[in-house]
């Protein structure tokens, strides 16, 4: 297994702003993309958007869905009705970033679009932070393109959803960590929380990698350096905050701390047996007309399911606080889901995976380029179908 030595900081390389700019091609190809796809594309037939979207035509493609209940909290603020779909479900911090850009965008449609594309660009660019000091220069590459043109990766680059915002703030926090930081990883790590629900997973993965690092330090004879600075490895659990403040303002407003997943009930995804043994999607995948339809429904538990196979390999190559982290965050979310839809998004945060997948193909040029290249061209198609109205994850 890989030393879980804390590492040198290192300044920043023109390799890293090379992956920023490899990302915001990709988004860049993408945005055209969904502006033809909008232009010359038949409607999927499903419901618009609501509320309508407001910007340039060019652009709606990107809102779709979920994009409507961040729109809503950006524009309303939050409502709770018990019984029924309610915004509470969804985290602040992304709608807050809407709030906060839309005025100077005059949309917060299209602030939500740009804030996406910042933190897609941002998190490709701490992604490849992380790996350029764990793995070959070759593998490194690698992993970046696998992350940056995974089919799902639209989620990254524009669409008007949390997850871009939520895994920029996951890699900055433990970028910092390694880099020594505790108390600003413990910081970032709150937006984080406060992002998404799962960030709880985050706050577990940074306090075993904490505990991970000093333990490797005290091991190579660092004992009375480490002693002195273990209090400071407290500063990770600050990561909670985000997730405790979100909690504490629904108590204060709707009397519900848990409103986040008492709400789920309204979408038919609560807790229980019937979620917990995917009935639901036993009964869904008998039920599409088309193989695309079908095809797009599987991805989910196939990726999943991949997803999951890589993680005895992520505890060897990157330690427990990492082995951890993607297996309480993809096990929890396949959990959690009735159906497993949605699963492929939510593997966008379980950048240690991508990591590994990178390793394995690096020193197979026909495979590294097979994979690519599938998907990548899965990544334009999904783009497109998306823009359409097609529903997705």
């Amino acid at each position: 297994m890989q030393s879980t030595r804390a590492l040198p900081a290192r300044p920043i390389e023109s390799s890293v702003w090379r992956a920023a700019l490899l990302a915001a091609g990709v988004a860049a190809v993408l945005f055209v993309v969904s502006g033809l796809a909008v232009a010359l594309l038949p409607w999927s037939g499903q419901p618009h958007v609501v509320p309508a979207f407001t910007g340039h035509r060019w652009v709606e493609g990107w809102a779709q869905w979920d994009s409507g209940w961040y729109y809503r909290i950006a524009h309303d603020g939050y409502s709770y009705v018990k019984g029924k779909q309610s915004t509470v479900v969804f985290f602040p911090v992304y709608p807050l970033l809407m709030r906060a850009t839309g005025g100077a965008v005059g949309s917060d449609y299209v602030a939500g679009i740009l804030v996406t594309a910042a933190a897609g660009i941002g998190a490709a660019a701490l992604f490849f932070t992380w790996v350029r000091d764990r793995l070959s220069p070759g593998a490194a590459r690698a992993s970046l393109l696998l992350f940056v043109l995974y089919p799902y990766a639209f989620f990254l680059f524009g669409a008007v959803y949390a997850d871009a915002v939520f895994i920029v703030a996951v890699l900055g926090a433990f970028v910092l960590l390694e880099h020594d930081h505790p108390w600003l990883a413990g910081l970032v790590g709150a937006v984080a929380t406060a992002c998404r629900p799962m960030g709880a997973v985050l706050v577990v993965g940074l306090a075993v990698r904490a505990w991970e690092r000093r333990r490797t330090d005290a091991g190579d004879g660092d004992a009375a350096d480490t002693s002195g600075r273990r209090w400071q490895d407290v500063g990770v659990l600050l990561s909670g905050a985000g997730l405790a403040a979100f909690s504490l303002y629904l108590w204060s407003r709707f009397g519900d701390p848990l409103a986040f997943l008492t709400g789920q009930a309204a979408w038919d995804q609560s807790a229980g047996l019937h979620t917990w043994l995917k009935i639901q999607f036993f009964k869904d995948v008998t039920n599409f007309s088309s193989p695309l339809s079908w095809l797009t429904f599987v991805a989910h538990p196939i990726l999943t399911v991949v997803g999951l196979a890589l993680v005895p390999r992520v505890f060897r190559r990157f330690g427990k606080g990492y082995g951890i982290y993607v297996l309480l965050l993809i096990g929890l979310s396949a959990l959690s889901t009735k159906n497993f839809f949605g699963m492929s998004r939510y593997l966008l945060a379980a950048f240690p995976c991508f990591a590994v997948a990178g390793e394995l193909v690096a020193d197979r040029p026909r495979v590294r380029r097979l994979a690519t290249a599938a998907s990548g061209l899965g990544l334009v198609l999904l783009t497109a179908a998306f823009s359409r109205g097609y529903y997705l994850s």
